[in-house]
């Protein structure tokens, strides 16, 4: 290789760029050798070092003839190529050897972070974690990465959606979210200890003070809770906790399609998880059908007022009615007062 070679060889192979424009080339010849820049030969000086290039296989010119320049003889390149660059390969990375419980999860692990995940389960099934008790997915990790939340983000990942890493071999488990209730002292019910659930947290005050108005009168004992709106179908799996457990469970919310689903899907959890239906309170809805509040809304399609009122039973027509017309009924209707002059209504929820 000549010395201009050697020396476009030097500038093509610092270049950060694939593709070495022919003005680049030139200049970086001139710079080498300023004779290039006045003696009639320099063209062709120029094409013997760049075709010694191709030769060493350095850079690669354009295939189409468009991209040379064909003003002179011999044509030059507008510009070259260099050969694709090697991409550093991965380093091998250790075979490891898995717990038979971790083998699943150590097929899909690639990553670092993956890597690093199965190695902390790894030592926690070593010291003979899985004869550990379930606790709650926060506590257990905490324990296990310094944070208590890092299982929560976890979850959402390959390791746990595919199944092959799970919070049952971590021994632990979701927690429902608990619902406000307050246990009110009273005559034994016969139709059994009902918890009575309010959607909103104002009406759930009201219940609150109106029970126990009527439990020191004699009316039955039971629980009053708060649903935490939207959270019950989550919550109502948290009801056995309360001691006594109850027997029933009661549901007042809005009349409206988000107040109807809820109790619904949580209806059917509970029934999941072995617990009482979710049950209306129907003589507190009576109460609300005959107010006169009526606030407009959205209407809501025939087939799904249809399914969603199924939940009211015997006031499904009435509940499918409000929904349709486009208006609602917010629970607060049934307020204190009305709760204290119907009292009946409310020992009979």
């Amino acid at each position: 290789m000549n010395a201009l070679a050697g020396r476009l060889a030097e500038h093509v192979a610092a270049s950060p760029v694939q593709r070495v424009e022919l003005v680049d080339l030139y200049a970086a010849a001139v710079a080498f050798d300023r004779s290039l820049a006045t003696t009639p030969s320099a063209r062709s000086e120029i094409r013997e070092a760049l075709d010694e290039l191709v030769a060493a296989g350095q850079v690669a010119f354009p295939v189409s003839r468009q991209h040379f320049d064909t003003r002179e003889e011999p044509p030059l390149p507008k510009w070259v190529r260099l050969p694709p660059r090697r991409r550093p390969g991965r380093a091998p990375r250790d075979v490891r050897v898995w717990p038979a419980a971790l083998e699943a999860a150590g097929r899909i692990a690639a990553r670092d972070d993956e890597i690093g995940v199965l190695e902390i389960a790894a030592v926690f099934l070593r010291d003979k974690g899985a004869s550990r008790p379930s606790v709650p997915v926060r506590e257990r990790s905490l324990e296990l990465f310094g944070d208590e939340k890092r299982l929560d983000r976890l979850k959402s990942t390959r390791l746990f959606t595919s199944g092959a890493l799970t919070m049952d071999l971590l021994r632990c488990h979701e927690v429902p979210i608990p619902f406000v209730s307050q246990w009110v002292a009273g005559a034994p019910d016969p139709r059994g200890t009902a918890l009575l659930i309010a959607e909103n947290h104002h009406t759930y005050t009201s219940l609150l003070e109106a029970t126990r108005f009527s439990a020191a009168a004699g009316g039955p004992a039971r629980y009053v809770g708060y649903g935490t709106g939207s959270q019950f179908p989550s919550a109502v799996l948290s009801v056995p906790l309360l001691s006594p457990p109850p027997d029933r469970i009661v549901y007042f919310g809005d009349v409206d399609l988000n107040g109807l689903q809820i109790p619904a899907t949580a209806s059917l959890n509970s029934q999941r998880a072995g617990l009482p239906v979710v049950e209306p309170a129907y003589s507190l809805y009576n109460l609300l059908f005959a107010t006169s509040y009526r606030r407009p809304t959205e209407p809501v399609a025939e087939h799904v007022a249809a399914q969603v009122a199924g939940w009211m039973g015997p006031l499904a027509g009435q509940a499918q009615n409000v929904l349709t017309v486009g208006t609602r009924i917010p629970q607060e209707a049934v307020g204190y007062e009305l709760l204290m002059a119907r009292l009946p209504a409310l020992d009979a929820a």
